[in-house]
């Protein structure tokens, strides 16, 4: 094999080397984009799950609110009851 056919064979595995390392840039891309993506739901999620823990204690506080509200309601009328008898 000559000069001219060992280039001619260096040649091409150059241009195959560089068309696999364009592939892989553009996977790395795509990958890239959806860790981004991923990212981006995770802090979503994590951004859902910190109000959703605000309304479960705002929850609470209201329902301790309305408990005491039921109990001064029922010792009202417990009294007014007493004054009626």
């Amino acid at each position: 094999m000559g000069v001219d056919g060992n280039f001619q064979r260096l040649e091409d595995e150059v241009i195959r080397l560089l068309d696999i390392l364009e592939q892989l840039r553009q996977e790395n891309a795509a990958l890239k984009g959806r860790v981004g993506s991923q990212e981006a739901q995770q802090e979503e999620i994590r951004k859902l799950k910190e109000r959703l823990g605000q309304m479960e204690s705002e929850a609470r506080e209201e329902a301790a609110r309305r408990e005491e509200m039921r109990g001064r309601i029922q010792r009202v009328l417990s009294r007014l009851d007493e004054i009626s008898h």
